[in-house]
C-alpha cells in the first residue's frame, strides 16, 4: 500500500496513531483500499502504535465500526496532517520540560 510510506513511524517502525484524527484517517484509508473493518483493525494492531485515548475511544467503544472508506481524505493529505499533529505534540512536550 503505497500511501503508507508517508505516515510517520516511531523508532520501532510502527505507524504512530496517537490521537483520534490520525487514527480515523488511517482507518478510513485502509477501508478505502479494500480492507473490511475487522481486517483494518487487525492491521492496526499489528503495524501501529496507539495511545490509550485512541484505544479507548475508537477500539474499546467500537466507534471504529462507524468509520467509512468513502470519507477518507487523500493519502498524502492524511499523512501530512498526521505528521503535523505529531510535530505539534512533540513541541508541546519539549515546552513542558
Amino acid at each position: 500500500m503505497k500511501f503508507l510510506k508517508y505516515f510517520p513511524k516511531n523508532s520501532e517502525g510502527a505507524y504512530m496513531l496517537y490521537e483520534l484524527y490520525s487514527f480515523d484517517n488511517f482507518f478510513r484509508l485502509l477501508l478505502k483500499h479494500g480492507f473490511n473493518h475487522n481486517d483494518a483493525l487487525y492491521y492496526i494492531f499489528a503495524k501501529c502504535a496507539l495511545s490509550a485515548v485512541v484505544f479507548q475511544e475508537r477500539i474499546h467503544n467500537k466507534a471504529y465500526l462507524k468509520l467509512r472508506g468513502e470519507n477518507a481524505p487523500s493519502p498524502r493529505l492524511a499523512s501530512i496532517k498526521a505528521m503535523l499533529i505529531f510535530d505539534i505534540l512533540q513541541c508541546r512536550e519539549r515546552v513542558k520540560r
